[in-house]
């Protein structure tokens, strides 16, 4: 796997192209959480951590995400680059 260290505009850029799944990291107060992207909209990304994945054994449908700022994302995977905020 490639880590490539970007700015805060192409991590952005590579989160714009995700589609439902790609994993995330997130910083939110003061914590960090890998994610699964749920749904990239004009105002923050929808995702669904790890954890509650692990956790979950209903439909797949059935899991609300929890929506973060664009500022929050730390680093993305995208087509098996790690793009990572330096």
């Amino acid at each position: 796997m490639t880590v490539q260290q970007v700015s805060e505009a192409e991590l952005l850029s590579q989160v714009g192209r995700c589609m439902f799944g790609e994993r995330v990291v997130v910083e939110r107060e003061g914590k960090r959480f890998s994610a699964r992207i749920q749904h990239v909209g004009a105002t923050g990304v929808k995702v669904v951590p790890e954890t509650t994945l692990m956790e979950h054994d209903g439909a797949p449908g059935d899991i609300n995400g929890v929506t973060v700022a664009y500022a929050d994302i730390q680093e993305v995977e995208v087509d098996g680059i790690t793009y990572r905020l330096s």
